[in-house]
């Protein structure tokens, strides 16, 4: 493949992943600034502002922007690479795509979609971290990068794992499952913006 398409699937690939990224920061915020009485990021679940915010479509466009424009990116980025190593890192991109939009299309709660919407939790959840593991295998960076990407998929995997103890054991008392379920969400948007920085950065660009 000429290096001038490459340049620009890793262009694309950047370019999706900081999108998709800050459109999920900007819309939550703003989806929790109209939530009523007040929405605390400690103690209320991401979940709510997709169920009862008066602005709830608006969040629930920000899981099914984030779970493509994330997917998108994987496939760019295998693209600019030109690897035939990356089944499992598009497949777990892919994952993440359908948790996000499972999560905006079933809501938590009482009603019978409480299940799917759980289970669109743990697809884009571990879907998302372990694609960064994952990653790898595509993007070869210097030992500085593996480092920072291992290290966020693993906190945010542990997280997780927390987050679930903790919605399943009142008797263990930690920080609230909100945080611990945002920890577990937000190194995947930091990875995806911090990877396109770094393919925006780097010389030569691949």
């Amino acid at each position: 493949m000429a290096p001038s398409r490459r340049r620009s699937y890793a262009v694309g690939a950047a370019v999706a992943w900081i999108s998709g990224g800050l459109a999920y920061l900007i819309l939550e915020a703003i989806a929790a600034a109209a939530f009523r009485p007040h929405y605390s990021y400690t103690h209320n679940l991401i979940s709510d502002l997709g169920a009862t915010s008066p602005l709830a479509w608006l969040m629930n466009t920000a899981f099914c922007l984030q779970g493509t424009l994330f997917l998108v990116g994987a496939i760019l980025t295998v693209r600019a690479l030109d690897t035939r190593k990356a089944w499992l890192f598009l497949a777990l991109a892919a994952a993440n795509a359908a948790g996000n939009i499972l999560i905006a299309f079933f809501h938590s709660g009482p009603s019978g979609t409480a299940g799917v919407h759980a289970a669109g939790a743990v697809l884009a959840i571990v879907g998302g971290n372990a694609a960064i593991l994952a990653s790898s295998s595509v993007i070869i960076g210097p030992a500085w990068y593996r480092r920072v990407s291992t290290g966020l998929a693993v906190f945010g995997l542990l997280s997780f794992i927390v987050f679930v103890i903790e919605l399943t054991t009142p008797a263990v008392h930690l920080p609230p499952p909100a945080v611990w379920e945002r920890c577990s969400v937000y190194p995947i948007t930091a990875w995806q913006i911090f990877t396109a920085a770094w393919l925006l950065i780097r010389r030569p660009i691949l």
